[in-house]
């Protein structure tokens, strides 16, 4: 049994597509999602064709004892309870793939289950809920996987989803990291992936961002790695072009649905917690061990924190040039 524990956009759509080849898949998430999906769930790849299914859904963690793979899918501030669920319910032979943000849960899920059973994982695309029971891929991405992640690969390979193991799965998810630094900066702007990637006030903090990143991964001896058809280590010039070169050269970054917004804007709306420490945060925190300047993330990460801290949650509309400034 695949297990899908804290089935959010991701867990679903991984959890969808591998029930709708026929997989056995339950999906563990908030009670809400049970009541969503009691008739099926329908998950649509970029291509828009729609996998149609009829997972177990429960919000009952004891679904665990069956498991014998576990998709984790929680939260990085979530990862200490949902290893202590584990413990509590699944069999010690099952296998534990983190599908999470950030580089450090891994470790995590290590100290608490053994680091034998954990196999880390990297999902280069983003998902959004169309309907309650509909999850879409809005753009384009591939599922990485360490060495151990083989079943996984396997079980997805008659999928529309496109899945590989990585041998330097360290390198994968800073690589990951540096994009993902992105999520806060959708989150400040209010508006839409596609029309913040288009503004080149926007690139320009983006730009900073990863190039504070790119420094502390050089301080922390990470061997980066190439995601998609750009490099890390170029993006930073690529951001910063003109929009009339930009838009012409970058049209894959670019494929995206019009209305996707990142994780933590949709995170924001909802009136959860915000992953900024595990993302913006981290490169703050490891610049800070190795004496690396990284003003632009610190703040960033700062005027999240505020947003998130503001129980309103009021619409945001910030601009690009003030955080520069």
């Amino acid at each position: 049994m695949i297990t899908v524990l804290g089935a959010g956009s991701i867990g679903c759509y991984v959890g969808g597509m591998l029930a709708a080849a026929r997989h056995p898949v339950t999906l563990i998430g908030r009670d809400t999602l049970v009541t969503a999906l009691a008739n099926g769930l329908t998950v649509s790849a970029m291509d828009g064709t729609p996998h149609r299914s009829t997972p177990i859904v429960t919000a009952d963690p004891a679904a665990l004892t069956d498991a014998t793979m576990i998709l984790l899918c929680v939260k990085s501030s979530d990862t200490a309870s949902a290893a202590q669920i584990i413990l509590d319910h699944a069999p010690d032979t099952a296998q534990i793939i983190s599908l999470q943000n950030g580089v450090t849960n891994c470790d995590m899920l290590g100290q608490a289950l053994g680091p034998d059973r954990i196999t880390p994982g990297m999902v280069g695309f983003n998902v959004v809920r169309s309907r309650p029971d509909h999850f879409s891929q809005t753009t384009d991405g591939e599922i990485i996987l360490g060495p151990t992640g083989r079943a996984l690969c396997d079980a997805l390979a008659n999928t529309p989803l496109t899945a590989l193991c990585h041998d330097n799965m360290q390198g994968v998810q800073w690589s990951k990291l540096l994009m993902n630094l992105n999520n806060a900066l959708n989150a400040l702007s209010g508006l839409p992936l596609k029309t913040q990637l288009e503004d080149r006030n926007w690139r320009r903090v983006l730009a900073a961002c990863i190039s504070e990143g790119l420094a502390v991964a050089r301080a922390e001896g990470i061997r980066l790695e190439r995601l998609g058809k750009v490099h890390p280590r170029i993006l930073p010039t690529l951001l910063r072009l003109p929009d009339f070169i930009f838009l012409r050269i970058a049209q894959s970054m670019l494929r995206i649905d019009p209305a996707a917004r990142s994780s933590m804007a949709d995170d924001y709306a909802l009136g959860r917690a915000s992953e900024v420490a595990w993302l913006n945060g981290h490169i703050v925190a490891r610049g800070e061990v190795h004496g690396v300047q990284t003003p632009v993330n610190a703040r960033v990460s700062a005027m999240i924190e505020g947003a998130f801290a503001d129980p309103q949650r009021p619409p945001l509309q910030h601009r690009a040039r003030l955080i520069l400034s």
